[in-house]
This record gives C-alpha cells, structure tokens and sequence, in this order.
C-alpha cells in the first residue's frame, strides 16, 4: 500500500515533531514556511522544504495540491494564515484531510467551517510530545485514527485537582475510566520535572494534584470521564 503525501504547513515546533513523526513511519512529507529560518532548518533536518507562503492557489498548486497531497497539517505560527491555507486548500481539494490547530473553540468553529477535517485543540497539541516515544503499533494506529481520520478521537491531559477523586490513588488501582472506553497512556508528574510516565510500564505511581493523566477517547466520553472525576 502506498504511503500518503503530506504537507506540514509550518515548521514550528510542533510541525516540526509531526514532521519527524510521520518520517519514521515512511510517510512522504514536504515542508512550507513563510519564514526561510525554518525552512532552513527543514532542510537541514533532510525535509524538502520550500519558502512559500501558501497564501494563493498558484503556491499551493505548485507544491500539489490537489493532486499529490493526501494531508495537510496547517501548524504554522500565524492564525490567519493557517485559516487562509486552510480554506484555500479545501476549495481546490474537497476530498484532502485538513489538520488545523486552535487555540479556542471559537477559533476551532471558524477552521472547521473554512474546511478543516481535524481541529487539534491545546490539549493534544501539548500531548503529542509522548508519542516521540511510542513504538507500539496499536499506538501508532491511535495516532493515525487522529490525524487522518473523521474521528472523535482525541488526546487530552486532565490535571489532577486537589479535589480530584483520584487525588492520592494510586495509577495500578485506577479503573474509571474503563467505564467511559478511555486509554490511559500514562501521567505526567510534576515531582520529577516533569516526567512522562507509561501506563504499560506497570509503575504503581501514586496520583497527586498538579499530575497529569495523559488519555485518548471519544470527545463526548472524556468530557463525561472528566466530570466522573469531581467529588461531590
């Protein structure tokens, strides 16, 4: 089967870690940037990469869309560009996969009306720095659930109130959010800077406030998991 084409618009940081990503998974993967520094710097990193502003049909159609690309990931630094890009690809496009990012629901209303097929929120936007580590295939196969699929999937980090009901458990007798077909992937904890710690790893670490549960499931059930969470 022939791997997608995609194209990362942005070599921000996390287009960066998308681009590296799907690289190691032997997608093929162009780069466009408005700032020749970063794409410099794809370059270096062994990407093609291309000083474009995508910002009218005749750039985007010279680096082929709409009838090479299969994926766009519009994660550049300016808003505005990446709801133009993103608009102007699906009205030369209808059938490309479109992942923008936003920072609200306001603005993840205006990118999915522009034609965007998956708006990453903050919370997965921070999330998807574990999966520089994940090599697990099932993993792999979530990951691509979210990027290229009309899911309603996502990854999302719930930050451990002190009122949390998990406040003070331990992660081996976690089981709440199996009622709710959550994945755990693990925590984050703030008392050893940070370190993300995987549930597979079998640790029995003990959940305290300002941890991190680092999920994946359906949208509607995380917010249900979420509220399950909080102590009468």
């Amino acid at each position: 089967m022939m791997k997608k084409n995609i194209l990362i618009y942005g070599y921000s940081v996390l287009g960066m870690k998308i681009a590296h990503i799907l690289h190691d998974k032997a997608y093929q993967v162009t780069i466009a940037d408005y700032e020749e520094k970063n794409v410099i710097k794809a370059q270096e990193d062994g990407f093609n990469a291309y000083h474009l502003t995508l910002l009218n049909d005749s750039e985007l159609l010279d680096i082929k869309v709409g009838s090479g690309i299969d994926s766009l990931f519009c994660v550049s630094g300016s808003d505005p560009n990446n709801l133009f890009v993103t608009l102007s690809a699906r009205n030369l496009d209808k059938k490309l996969k479109i992942v923008s990012i936003a920072k609200t629901r306001s603005e993840a209303k205006k990118f999915m009306m522009a034609g965007a097929t998956k708006v990453l929120n903050p919370n997965e936007l921070s999330a998807l720095r574990v999966f520089r580590y994940l090599t697990k295939p099932k993993m792999l196969e979530v990951l691509d659930e979210i990027l290229f699929n009309k899911s309603n999937l996502q990854i999302a980090e719930i930050y451990i109130e002190k009122n949390s009901k998990l406040n003070g458990t331990f992660l081996r007798n976690l089981s709440m959010h199996k009622q709710f077909n959550i994945l755990l992937l693990g925590i984050m904890d703030h008392e050893i800077s940070n370190k993300f710690i995987f549930n597979t790893r079998g640790i029995n670490h003990k959940i305290d406030e300002g941890d991190i549960l680092v999920i994946v499931g359906d949208t509607h059930k995380i917010e249900k998991f979420k509220e399950s969470l909080e102590k009468n």
